[in-house]
């Protein structure tokens, strides 16, 4: 499981350079601007939360397809998302990258 959950965080980590965001919320939280170091929790956590569901492989196909980086196909038995769930994470991840702080 936890192999699972580094890959998850891997690409979400490619994808969105969490570790330098990261960066920039310790800095700001040293520094007393909580304002901003919340800011850029609140905006990276739900794509977070996204390594806690059952699909978490469709998800993160479906995140590097959005953001230009490779395909959202997946081996059998999984399938690529569909329907409202598909919307919600399509936009999660539109969100997170348009309104990146």
């Amino acid at each position: 499981m936890q192999d699972v959950n580094w890959v998850a965080l891997t690409i979400f980590v490619l994808l969105f350079g969490f570790i330098t965001w990261l960066g920039f919320a310790a800095a700001n939280w040293r520094k007393g601007d909580l304002d901003q170091a919340r800011k850029i929790y609140r905006w990276f956590m739900p794509l977070l939360h996204l390594d806690a569901e059952h699909d978490l492989v469709q998800s993160i196909k479906l995140a590097e397809h959005i953001m230009g980086r490779g395909s959202e196909r997946v081996r059998l038995p999984r399938l690529p998302l569909a329907g409202e769930r598909r919307a919600a994470v399509t936009a999660m991840i539109e969100r997170a990258r348009d309104t990146r702080p």
